[in-house]
């Protein structure tokens, strides 16, 4: 088992190494990140100030639900960036080369596609939750602690979850790109903004069918006491949820491990 940790530490450190060789391209794409996330909160700002508040949500409130989203993104976005890309690696017939070796073919996927830049992404989550705790008022015991690592870890189990389902799909499917950009980059707009402002058959989809709503929305309306139209309780249900996600999401990986077949020679 030690063995095994000190070869996913290597993957991990080669691919590190690996996004770091282009220094200026690195540079320029955390600069541009660190623009898109300004310019959405720019945005929120703008909005808010002109109509007040977003589905009776202050600006501070909004900041604390996206500073949620930014925080547990930045996990996510470290870990799983290579299961993005595991539909070109089972095309490409790359992934044979994962199965002969001796350690898990998923571990490899996440410890070779390992992205640091998740670090500005949790950098400025840190800043904008800061931020968003002058704006609101949150008593932070240590009750609400644990719950709210408990929170963050259900709400990366959650996005992970859904990149490892979204990734299965390709034993099945060879090419799943457009199910990466509507599931995952698409569907993370819905999550800027409180769920309470859009339709109901959005919230219950985005609650019951795609819960997505349980990575930030309902733990930040339970931290904040906003009414969701559900029992406070909801707040709570991220880990569970995200354990839930994540069981599945292994369960349709190891099942397509299972039907896999050759789709080419790296």
């Amino acid at each position: 088992m030690t063995t095994h940790f000190a070869i996913y530490w290597d993957l991990i450190k080669a691919s590190i190494q690996a996004r770091m060789e282009y220094r200026w391209n690195f540079f320029i794409f955390i600069v541009t990140l660190l623009f898109l996330y300004a310019a959405q909160i720019i945005t929120v700002s703008v909005i808010v100030n002109r109509f007040k508040t977003i589905g009776g949500w202050s600006l501070g409130e909004v900041v604390f639900l996206y500073s949620i989203l930014i925080l547990v993104g930045g996990i996510v976005s470290s870990v799983f960036t290579g299961v993005l890309e595991f539909g070109s690696l089972v095309r490409l017939g790359g992934f044979d080369r994962y199965l002969i070796r001796p350690i898990s073919p998923l571990g490899q996927v996440i410890c070779m596609g390992f992205d640091v830049s998740g670090i500005a992404h949790l950098s400025l989550g840190t800043f904008t939750f800061i931020y968003a705790n002058k704006l609101v008022d949150i008593h932070w015991g240590v009750i609400n602690i644990v719950l709210l690592i408990c929170s963050l870890i259900g709400g990366v189990m959650i996005m992970g979850g859904i990149r490892i389902l979204i990734a299965s799909v390709a034993f099945f499917s060879i090419n799943n790109q457009s199910l990466v950009h509507l599931f995952i980059f698409s569907a993370r707009e819905f999550l800027l903004y409180p769920a309470s402002i859009y339709t109901r058959g959005v919230q219950f989809s985005l609650s019951f069918l795609f819960p997505i709503a349980f990575v930030n929305f309902y733990p930040a309306a339970y931290f904040l006491n906003k009414d969701t139209g559900l029992h406070p309780l909801f707040g709570l249900g991220t880990l569970p949820i995200g354990i839930a996600v994540f069981s599945i999401a292994m369960y349709f990986w190891r099942k397509g491990i299972k039907a896999y077949e050759s789709a080419g020679g790296a």
